[in-house]
């Protein structure tokens, strides 16, 4: 069985590359897992739980905890400070092997179910009369920052290095009077697909909760509630977005490069579907639409100068991927057709092929064409029309040089010849000379097949993973086509009728120029007779053959432009083409928010594999 039996992609991610993301967005989002009233917001201290972020957060400004309003102690003026945090988020997917569940609730995990699990700690900051008001001691954040590591940065309870011992005294007194009680939650859910195709997201949702700590049965059922309601409405939907920009971004496009529509497939009975340890996503390619950057002199000009520096890496890690991803050989088919559709090829130039000189200018597109992968990872592209939107030459001959009159006669007798030593001529006089074919090229014959010509191109190529240093743009993973030889193209057919307007065309040439060398009419009727007609100057003169048709397949073949055409589309699939296969590392999973800087993920590993049926990508999130 294969991936994409029952669909054109498919996608799963495995419960430990998820729980790897949720690591991430805690880091990057603490606002978002830590909710707290004015004194642990400013402090940030009394809090039940360390907080662990990362550098770009700090640099930022951005919130380490959500601001929530105190807490008012009835018929008083007073409101108490408090702090709700979760930690250690951990994801597990049917049949489930990362978490055990409680016995509350049926344990093991039921089909198509995942479960998650956080520690939930609340604490209150309760002291009596004016002690409840905030610190007054200037302490700021910098004074809380403990930069141990470079990836991350832990706001601790501890942190007193940069405090004075009147602010430490204060602060043991905050720290002391703060009240925690920390909780194992436990939560069970399903997933499904929501929105129109092309706008498509997965849904988690949570449908039961367990805290095994609690014994009263009433709290038990005010805490759920209210943590059903903060998962659901809160939580989950910043991850599920992180879980959908990974599964749908990452086999999307650039906006600048066009779009790919999905559509999630019925063909399965559960889609998403939760099992064996993944989530696994099944998907239709309703539409393509691309917007390639084109190829050639005009767009260097645009071009930025930033560079990507291509290296090969190994996977660090053993056992499963962390994701995975396939593509039919059918859906494949479709994206490289059309990717291929978007080559434009332009050239004008000057080569030699034999004794002629060639002037061409010609501009190109490519149709059709079918696609076979093989299981030895072997792409071979073959019918690929080459359409030839413009094709003109001009072909320069060279004729060799013919000399008539010239030469002494005598028009004095008694001898007839001025050569004739001692008697000779009496009177000599030298008649006038004419040359003809002394140019480099003698004529210029101008051939336009634009239209009349069909050419083929076969190629193979192979699909290789590489990862792209970045200078003055972000690394990425990029996967690339890569052609291996033979590549070939080979001219079709060439309409019959090229031969007969060569033929016609250069007798012009060759009539123009006899015609416009002011010799006399005997002169120019001498010199044809000795060039024998025009088709005695092709086949035994200039050495052009009868089949004319064959002889510009020839020559077509052996000058730049399809050397050239070669060339560019090797650039195109290798260096233009992966601007729309290709992942950033770190990739961006939540786009930044009001002030909230961007959540990503770093990409560790990433690997491509090719079959007869389908091209699977597997990868690793990295820690």
């Amino acid at each position: 069985m294969t991936f994409t039996q029952y669909s054109d992609i498919y996608v799963a991610v495995r419960d430990t590359g998820i729980t790897r993301i949720l690591s991430h967005v805690m880091a990057q989002r603490p606002s978002l897992f830590n909710y707290g009233s004015t004194l642990p917001v400013t402090g940030p201290w009394p809090i039940c739980l360390d907080i662990r972020t990362v550098p770009q957060v700090v640099q930022a400004n951005n919130p380490l905890i959500t601001v929530m309003n105190p807490l008012p102690v009835i018929q008083t003026p007073i409101t108490l400070d408090y702090i709700i945090q979760l930690t250690k988020g951990t994801v597990d997917f049917f049949p489930g092997s990362a978490l055990s569940l409680p016995v509350e609730m049926n344990s093991p995990l039921r089909n198509q179910q995942f479960a998650v699990n956080f520690d939930v700690c609340a604490g209150l900051i309760c002291q009596s009369g004016k002690s409840i008001l905030p610190l007054t001691s200037s302490i700021t954040k910098e004074d809380t920052i403990d930069i141990t590591k470079e990836d991350t940065i832990d706001i601790t309870k501890e942190d007193t290095s940069n405090i004075t011992k009147e602010d430490t005294s204060n602060i043991k007194k905050e720290k002391e009077s703060i009240e925690c009680v920390c909780l194992n939650l436990f939560a069970t859910g399903g997933c499904e697909i929501v929105g129109v195709p092309g706008k498509q997201n997965i849904s988690m949702k949570i449908s039961g909760i367990e805290i095994p700590e609690l014994k009263s049965d009433s709290l038990e059922k005010i805490i759920k509630c209210y943590s059903l309601f903060t998962l659901n409405q809160g939580i989950l939907p910043k991850i599920t977005d992180a879980i959908s920009a990974l599964v749908f971004n990452a086999i999307s496009l650039p906006k600048s490069l066009g779009s790919l529509t999905f559509s999630a497939s019925t063909a399965v009975p559960y889609n998403p579907a939760v099992e064996d340890n993944q989530l696994k996503l099944f998907v239709n390619l309703e539409n393509i639409a691309l917007d390639l950057p084109p190829l050639g002199p005009s767009s260097s000009e645009n071009e930025s100068p930033e560079t990507v520096t291509r290296t090969s890496r190994l996977r660090s890690r053993k056992g499963a991927f962390d994701f995975s991803a396939a593509i039919s050989a059918d859906a494949f088919e479709r994206i490289f057709t059309a990717v291929v559709k978007e080559f434009r090829f332009l050239k004008s130039g000057t080569d030699n092929y034999s004794s002629f000189s060639v002037n061409y200018d010609v501009m190109a597109h490519l149709e059709g064409g079918s696609v076979e992968t093989r299981d030895d990872g072997i792409i071979v592209i073959k019918e690929l029309n080459v359409i030839w939107d413009k094709f003109k030459l001009n072909i320069g001959i060279d004729i060799p040089k013919i000399s008539v009159g010239g030469g002494e006669v005598c028009v004095n007798p008694p001898y007839p010849s001025c050569k004739v030593p001692i008697v000779g001529c009496k009177k000599c006089v030298t008649l006038p000379s004419y040359s003809f074919f002394s140019g480099s090229p003698d004529i210029t014959v101008p051939v336009d097949l634009s239209g009349i010509i069909t050419s083929e191109l076969v190629f193979n190529t192979q699909l290789e993973t590489f990862y792209g240093i970045g200078s003055g743009t972000p690394n990425r993973w990029q996967i690339a086509f890569v052609p291996t030889l033979p590549s070939d193209l080979y001219i079709t057919n060439i309409a019959d009728s090229v031969g007969d307007l060569f033929r016609s065309r250069m007798k012009h040439a060759i009539d123009d120029l006899l015609s416009s060398s002011k010799a006399p009419e005997p002169a120019i009727k001498l010199v044809s007779e000795i060039l024998g007609g025009i088709d005695n100057i092709m086949r035994n003169i200039i050495n052009i053959p009868d089949d004319i048709g064959k002889w510009f397949i020839d020559m077509i073949q052996h000058i730049g432009i399809v050397r050239t055409l070669l060339n560019d589309l090797y650039d195109y699939l290798t260096f233009k083409i992966p601007a729309a296969f290709e992942i950033e590392d770190p990739f961006q999973v939540l786009k930044p928010a009001s002030n909230m800087i961007p959540v990503k993920i770093p990409i560790e590993f990433i690997r491509v594999s090719v079959n007869s049926h389908e091209i699977t990508i597997e990868g690793d999130v990295g820690d």
